[in-house]
């Protein structure tokens, strides 16, 4: 890739990430009521989780992109609040490993459910052609990316 490509991306990447960040993983302040306040590094945890049934710590931190002592402590937080559970893996009992509980499933089904509200209505000025072309371009932007993680 030569450097104005690699630029033009850097700085989409860069436009697109404020308003990603601020509507979408941090909309704590529009949250009802009922939702518990949980960091967004948490919840990620949990969609990670959802997702491969289980992992090993050192996957989970590479997959969320923090340190091994970071997840500790996400993980000791979800762990004290039933979200997830630790257990020692088969082959080799010095791998711990995480997976998402009841409790945890539902805890990000509540919060997907509000997302989707959210999402709704915050997308409510847009006409469906565009609704459409937007989820057909995020797809195909969540392909390069899984593509990159290989």
């Amino acid at each position: 890739m030569d450097q104005k490509k690699a630029e033009t991306l850097a700085r989409l990447i860069f436009q697109t990430a404020p308003p990603f960040r601020r509507n979408y993983i941090k909309p704590q302040q529009k949250m009802p009521p009922l939702l518990p306040k949980v960091p967004h590094h948490h919840l990620f945890c949990l969609i990670i989780l959802k997702q491969s049934e289980r992992e090993s710590m050192s996957s989970l931190a590479k997959k969320l992109g923090v340190s091994n002592q970071q997840l500790t402590r996400i993980v000791s937080e979800l762990v004290e609040n039933g979200y997830a559970e630790r257990s020692a893996d088969e082959t080799n009992r010095r791998v711990v490993c995480i997976s998402a509980t009841e409790k945890g499933k539902k805890l990000l089904d509540l919060f997907f459910r509000f997302a989707c509200r959210h999402i709704q209505t915050h997308f409510s000025s847009l006409s469906d052609e565009e609704v459409d072309s937007f989820i057909y371009h995020l797809s195909e932007i969540v392909k390069l990316f899984d593509k990159l993680e290989r």
